[in-house]
């Protein structure tokens, strides 16, 4: 049994995706900080590679301005991000 690359990526997105969730309801992470808009960030590109391969467009659209925002949110944070702050 082989399993393509797309589909083991598309995997690890997913699990990014549920660890950034899970931690963030229980409150381990803040869903400001680095950490889990990384865990967004890459793992909505995992899956939105998966979806453009096979064809998903509505998933992967979403997919996509999700990542962008998450990703976004890293390198240009709100002015009272605590991402901005000097700890």
């Amino acid at each position: 049994m082989s399993i393509e690359i797309s589909m083991v990526g598309a995997y690890i997105g997913m699990a990014m995706v549920l660890l950034a969730f899970i931690t963030e309801t229980r409150g381990l992470l803040s869903s400001r900080s680095v950490t889990y808009l990384m865990l967004m960030g890459v793992g909505e590109i995992l899956l939105t590679i998966r979806a453009s391969i096979t064809g998903e467009w509505p998933f992967a659209v979403l997919g996509a301005i999700w990542a962008l925002f998450a990703l976004w949110s890293i390198f240009k944070p709100p002015a009272t991000s605590p991402l901005n702050s000097v700890e």
